[in-house]
């Protein structure tokens, strides 16, 4: 084995360092190009992705239910769920649905103190999905907002989570 001189150990000193600095160098230059791309107004725009009220229901985010309501959303209004919030797929439901199916008794109390309160017309489809969800408070909460008389068949109401029929 030959000895290595003092410059040759010294060059590859030199080399070792530049090999493990270099990538923090690049990511720095990196960091400050985006940074300066930014300020002048060169950097691709962020996706402000505002949440519908549908979605703000099934993430149980009552303050977001009140703001959009007092912007003018309507809390009867159908609204398009993406995928991952509910189900792996994108789904279109009202807030109160979306309320049902994620099982959030407070969020159904203030969809209908916000005018999103349900009707007797919708009572069975929704009345049903809360049975579907077998969650005793979700169907308390339906039960309250209309006056049941009559008995409900739930195998003769179609609900969100039926099967779609071509």
């Amino acid at each position: 084995m030959v000895p290595l001189t003092a410059e040759a150990r010294a060059g590859a000193v030199h080399r070792a360092a530049l090999a493990l600095g270099a990538p923090g160098v690049v990511l720095s230059c990196a960091i400050v190009a985006a940074a300066v791309a930014s300020v002048v107004g060169l950097a691709p725009p962020a996706h402000d992705y505002q949440l519908t009220l549908a979605e703000a229901a099934a993430l149980h985010d009552i303050a977001e239910i009140v703001r959009l309501v007092r912007q003018g959303h309507d809390p009867r209004q159908l609204a398009v769920v993406r995928a991952g919030i509910i189900r792996d797929r994108p789904m279109t439901v009202t807030p109160m649905a979306a309320a049902i199916l994620e099982r959030r008794v407070d969020v159904i109390d203030e969809l209908a103190a916000q005018g999103g309160r349900i009707h007797g017309d919708e009572f069975p489809q929704y009345w049903c999905l809360a049975q579907s969800r077998g969650d005793a408070a979700v169907i308390a909460a339906v039960e309250a907002q209309v006056p049941r008389t009559v008995p409900v068949d739930c195998s003769t109401v179609k609900t969100l989570l039926d099967p779609p029929t071509d």
